[in-house]
């Protein structure tokens, strides 16, 4: 009988362990993708603002 609540034990830690891991997983997929989508919307702002420079003050270039 002890043995067996002892195995019972293990493998209720080991299933929060990778329970835990698949979290820290998810986590850090969705934080990548939070950076990602920011990055991307700097990026457009940065390209909207070239071309609205260009777009008025282009002529000035040679």
């Amino acid at each position: 009988m002890k043995l067996r609540l002892k195995g019972s034990q293990l493998i209720e830690e080991g299933l929060l362990i990778v329970l835990a891991l698949v979290m820290l997983g998810a986590v850090f997929g969705v934080s990548k993708q939070i950076v990602d989508n920011i990055s991307n919307f700097f990026d457009s702002l940065i390209k909207g603002v070239s071309d609205l420079g260009y777009s008025l003050f282009g002529w000035l270039l040679p």
